[in-house]
């Protein structure tokens, strides 16, 4: 049963998170159909993102009052509709009202299944529980991204919608077969708390780096189709959807971090390590030609990884309370930095060419490790 149950949350996950990242891809594609900028088609990115910034403060007073699988069986039925009415190929402002709707409902149907994992996982196999809920959020963006350009190149965007809107529907039967949870003991979030966890400067410093590492790593997921189609303006759907082939290195980054740590000597080190290897990545994807691109997305995807899944690790050990409220603060920080990052570096891509806009990244980047260097080298038990 609990096995059962187990499968269908990390179907339901990849389905979901597939949805969030659906139309990244295809940016350029629509950028065209449309006739509008890039900075503009990229606000299909920032408001899904957005609500994800807020979520966390949000959805946990639902949660009090509402079980996490009802909240997941009226998420899912709301995400269905809207993805069968995007297939239909409205036009871009109709378009972008419809993801800032799904963008509302994302939140909240992820994190019931974040809640879902960790009430089936148990106290002795919470962790495990929220590791593999981690990986399956790494498959649907890899397989939104991915799966969706190569289906866009075949046959046509739409028929990529109307898949995903298949595979939500499909989501949606599986929740007749999960069992009830038990109600999430989340606590009321209180503001002199809020404004307590911020004060400590670690926690500051941590929020931050979090803040940075999306907001690059959005800017890179959301403009790079527009650098391929620059370098090679034949390059087909399908090519471009397949860089992101290497976003699949975060499914073994997130299971190897503790070995990780050891091996490099504390989670400092590490995260150091990560934001060295961040920059490679990075300076890959900015100054190379197509090949390098494509090797650069490996190298990238795995410093941004390493820095995600240690430093969230690093934060909750660090807090010995409330670990729920430093979570929802470091997701907060991480999809504010992805929702501004999916927009404003586009401007500077616009006005200034890709040369500017890579700079303003690296910068970030050198900005990261200088916080990352400032946090404390030994962890307290």
């Amino acid at each position: 049963m609990r096995l059962r149950n187990t499968l269908i949350v990390l179907y339901c996950t990849v389905v979901s998170v597939a949805i969030l990242y659906e139309h990244q891809a295809l940016l350029p594609l629509f950028a065209r159909q449309w006739g509008v900028s890039p900075a503009d088609v990229a606000l299909l990115t920032t408001v899904t993102m957005t609500p994800l910034a807020i979520a966390p403060l949000v959805y946990g007073y639902v949660l009090e009052r509402v079980s996490a699988r009802r909240l997941l069986v009226i998420g899912l039925a709301v995400l269905t509709v809207v993805q069968l009415v995007l297939a239909q190929g409205p036009g871009y402002g109709a378009f972008l009202l419809l993801r800032g709707l799904e963008g509302l409902i994302l939140p909240a149907v992820l994190t019931a299944l974040m809640t879902y994992s960790s009430a089936i996982g148990g106290p002795a196999g919470g962790r495990r529980a929220i590791t593999l809920y981690i990986a399956a959020t790494i498959v649907g963006g890899f397989s939104g991204r991915t799966f969706s350009g190569v289906i866009a190149n075949y046959l046509d965007w739409q028929a990529a919608f109307w898949m995903w809107s298949a595979l939500a529907a499909l989501a949606l039967l599986s929740t007749r077969w999960l069992d009830s949870d038990p109600r999430a003991n989340l606590g009321r979030v209180r503001w002199p708390e809020v404004r307590t966890m911020i004060a400590r400067p670690v926690n500051r410093l941590g929020f931050a780096a979090a803040f940075l590492l999306f907001f690059v790593f959005a800017a890179m997921m959301n403009f790079l189709p527009f650098r391929m189609h620059q370098l090679d303006p034949g390059i087909t759907q399908g090519a471009v959807a397949w860089v992101y082939a290497g976003y699949l290195v975060g499914v073994v980054v997130p299971l190897s971090s503790l070995w990780l740590i050891r091996r490099l000597g504390g989670e400092r080190r590490t995260l150091l390590t990560g934001c060295a290897v961040y920059l490679a990545g990075l300076t890959m994807l900015a100054l190379g030609g197509l090949p390098w691109i494509y090797f650069g997305m490996f190298v990238f995807a795995a410093g941004m990884f390493t820095l995600h899944s240690v430093l969230t690790a690093y934060l909750n050990h660090l807090e010995p309370r409330r670990k729920g409220l430093v979570n929802g603060l470091y997701v907060s920080s991480y999809y504010s930095g992805g929702a501004f990052g999916s927009y404003l570096p586009g401007v500077v891509y616009e006005q200034a060419g890709w040369l500017s806009y890579s700079l303003l990244l690296l910068v970030l980047l050198l900005l990261l490790g200088a916080i990352l260097w400032r946090m404390p080298s030994a962890v307290p038990a």
